[in-house]
């Protein structure tokens, strides 16, 4: 036996049959080299619209020019034994992988470089007319070596048959509600669809910050309510990234500035106990984002993706000084609610260690309403990073010079 010869041994020996939604995806000696095939449910063809949609899908398919889609061309030996032909290559399922080896996903970047090519294949695909309807991780296909994830066949030239829900069987809690209650369906449907498969991968794993928030809207019950687009999906998850990596920043500066005025009311002498008035009750501000405000949808445009006119760039600017109004407005009145908690008389003058512990959860509390009404707004993690500081450093110190008190006690 050459070493061609056992090497092909090896490779079908390695590569177990995938159930796919219609068929058993394998490795088959045909001749002398293996082929990928996958050999479709015969009782598929008992319908005549199965037959119709595979042939147009079959024609589309040469059409789909992506590097992580897979093409194949139809076989039909005897009707008994109907196959596709796939193009060469070493895949098996994600769902396999994972089951293989666990611990991959904990791997820096796989996750994400996944996630990533999956939602620019799908943009791709919408872009051509096509929908995949399920992301289950048994029609993820990946290629052994770079792990690449790629594509087989799509649901939406199914969609017309009588008991289109056969396919998938045990794969349905990936399909979107509207599929299966057989709604209005529409590209959205992806969109539930990769939230879903995010959920399965981040099971083995601590799911972060960014995937949480975008797992969990696009799984949203009512397609309105999810991402509209696969860019703004993607879009979303870049944004909350940034944040992740910048919060921290913000908080360790929080943290360091109220330890130094805890250190600076401790150093004060003491004084009389004063009474205090209690204060009028807090008008509630008006919300003026209104759900899914995305400032993209006013026009705003950032400055990398083309060369705008002095108009357009007056235009942004007033924007932008919008977006940061709201901001201000909202986060003081929120930061000024939080830190209230922490500079009255009854904690300053308790004692170092209980006031520092209930600082730890205000400082949380500060970093996560920066995120949020940042966020809605439209600011960069970077922009709301700095003016909250600047808001509550002000806030803090006005609050210090109100303050009458005996001290920090050690």
């Amino acid at each position: 036996m050459n070493y061609e010869e056992l090497l092909e041994q090896k490779t079908a020996a390695s590569v177990k049959g995938a159930r796919l939604p219609l068929g058993i995806f394998c490795k088959k000696k045909i001749g002398e080299k293996y082929q990928n095939i996958l050999e479709l449910r015969p009782q598929l063809f008992d319908s005549i619209k199965f037959e119709g949609a595979l042939k147009t899908e079959c024609e589309k398919n040469l059409q789909l020019k992506h590097k992580n889609q897979l093409h194949f061309e139809f076989v039909d030996k005897d009707r008994q034994h109907p196959t596709l032909n796939v193009e060469q290559g070493n895949f098996i399922t994600l769902a396999q992988l994972l089951a293989e080896q666990p611990a991959i996903v904990a791997e820096k970047g796989f996750i994400d470089s996944v996630v990533s090519q999956l939602l620019d294949l799908t943009e791709y695909l919408h872009s051509q007319g096509v929908w995949h309807i399920c992301y289950a991780p048994q029609t993820v296909l990946v290629r052994k070596g770079d792990y690449a994830p790629m594509l087989l066949n799509h649901g939406s030239f199914y969609l017309g048959m009588d008991n289109r829900m056969d396919l998938y069987e045990d794969m349905q809690e990936y399909i979107a509600p509207e599929i299966r209650n057989e709604g209005t369906i529409d590209h959205r449907c992806d969109i539930y669809s990769l939230g879903r498969l995010i959920d399965w991968m981040f099971e083995m794993a601590e799911m972060p910050f960014e995937y949480k928030q975008i797992a969990k809207r696009a799984q949203a019950e009512v397609p309105e309510a999810r991402y509209q687009s696969v860019e703004s999906m993607r879009k979303a998850l870049k944004r909350k990234r940034e944040f992740h990596k910048t919060g921290l920043t913000l908080l360790v500066a929080v943290v360091a500035a109220l330890l130094l005025v805890g250190l600076y009311f401790e150093l004060l002498p003491e004084t009389t106990d004063v009474e205090f008035v209690k204060p009028a009750p807090r008008q509630a501000t008006d919300d003026l984002i209104e759900d899914g405000f995305d400032p993209a949808e006013l026009g705003v445009v950032s400055g990398d993706t083309m060369i705008m006119t002095e108009e357009e760039r007056r235009s942004q600017a007033e924007y932008e000084a919008k977006a940061e109004q709201i901001f201000r407005k909202r986060f003081t009145a929120e930061a000024d609610r939080v830190l209230s908690k922490v500079y009255n008389n009854e904690h300053m003058n308790s004692s170092e260690k209980k006031f520092m512990s209930e600082m730890s959860s205000v400082n949380e509390e500060l970093l996560k309403l920066q995120v949020n009404i940042g966020d809605e707004a439209g600011l960069s993690a970077a922009r709301s990073q700095l003016i909250a500081t600047e808001i509550v450093e002000n806030l803090t110190e006005q609050k210090k010079k109100k303050l009458q008190y005996h001290g920090v006690q050690k």
